[in-house]
């Protein structure tokens, strides 16, 4: 299993196996002032190899902080794959699945979205959160 994208969102749906992204792609959050609770969407997709369908496989996904603790609670879930019918024998199956999160960020610095598949990091996206420049005028 491999993950085949990890990206950071406003807001993001996943359907019928495809991504529906709306802000996509950033890599830094200012804020005003901290701590201040903000949701963002989490849009992911795994890649599960031929001879690793039809098993179950556990995920998690975390954030975390400059310090490498933990935001918010670990999300948990399990994914199992099947090989459609007239599917290329070898072919990887892909499961997208998007997340809205919430998390609390309360110091500047780079933090992290981590993927897992098991106790394995397959990916984690970095970001940063900053201080709002103060307005001038």
């Amino acid at each position: 299993m491999d993950l085949g994208f990890l990206l950071l969102t406003d807001h993001s749906e996943s359907l019928n196996g495809k991504l529906y992204a709306m802000g996509g792609g950033w890599n830094m959050l200012r804020f005003q002032q901290m701590p201040v609770e903000h949701v963002f969407g989490i849009a992911f997709g795994i890649d599960i190899a031929w001879d690793e369908a039809n098993q179950r496989h556990t995920l998690s996904l975390e954030t975390q902080d400059p310090d490498g603790e933990r935001l918010g609670d670990e999300l948990e879930f399990e994914i199992e794959v099947g090989r459609p019918p007239g599917s290329v024998t070898g072919q990887d199956q892909r499961v997208v699945v998007s997340i809205q999160a919430t998390a609390t960020f309360s110091n500047p610095g780079p933090h992290a979205v981590i993927v897992r598949a098991g106790e394995r990091e397959i990916g984690r996206s970095r970001f940063y959160v900053a201080d709002a420049e103060p307005e001038i005028g």
